[in-house]
């Protein structure tokens, strides 16, 4: 029932726009064509992410209702990663994968003599901050934190041409082999990437919302970039 009213209020609110002129015949299909799907994946009452490149925001919700936001400081994108239907997370990966620090905790036994036993915790602050997360319709979705020394700025000013030299031949790779290759780049504070892959897990859908002004064209662009 909450979710009925709340996609209501989001399909009132999409309307009154484009009454005024706001917004045009092709990006209402877009909000209608998504608002449908997360409609779909809120009746199931389970956790599903909502990847909103036209707020520069991350939303994960259950029921239609926001669990918790992270912000989007820039993204790139190669080929067209958004279907306008959800699709869920294959796998995750991480050249420094979370490091599990084996606990010990007290533990009573059957004969009542209190024995130690070992058990793996995962913190926060172990969760990695560049990632790769692959979706089961062929997205790659590649996470990194935003630069906050000017070294690390340099190098992700020098990283940017980098990776749109290599994305045709990894493009021209994937075609030969009969798949297309989509990838969505986010820049994301560290702290906020974290809780993403903490909270993403295998199996839980994805959808992903383009800005208003690339779904909206005629022809979309093979590669795009926005701050």
């Amino acid at each position: 029932m909450r979710a009925a009213l709340y996609f209501l209020c989001l399909l009132l609110n999409a309307a009154s726009p484009v009454m005024a002129g706001g917004q045009s015949l092709a990006e209402l299909q877009q909000v209608n064509v998504l608002l449908q799907a997360e409609y779909d994946l809120a009746k199931s009452g389970k956790p599903y992410l909502v990847i909103n490149l036209q707020d520069h925001q991350l939303e994960f919700k259950t029921s239609g209702l926001p669990l918790e936001q992270w912000s989007i400081d820039s993204y790139r994108r190669w080929g067209h990663p958004s279907a306008m239907r959800p699709a869920s997370l294959k796998i995750k990966s991480a050249l420094a994968e979370p490091k599990r620090e084996v606990q010990v905790v007290s533990a009573t036994e059957p004969s009542g003599e209190t024995a130690e036993k070992p058990f793996n915790a995962l913190e926060l602050t172990d969760m990695p901050t560049s990632y790769r997360l692959y979706l089961d319709n062929g997205t790659t979705v590649t996470v990194h934190p935003v630069s906050v020394s000017w070294f690390d700025s340099l190098r992700s000013s020098l990283a940017v041409p980098a990776w749109y030299l290599s994305r045709p031949f990894i493009s021209s790779w994937n075609f030969l082999r009969g798949s297309p290759y989509n990838e969505l780049a986010l820049a994301m504070p560290a702290q906020d990437a974290r809780r993403l892959y903490w909270a993403f897990s295998e199996g839980t859908p994805c959808l992903i919302r383009l800005p208003a002004a690339e779904a909206t064209a005629s022809a979309p662009a093979t590669a795009g970039t926005n701050r």
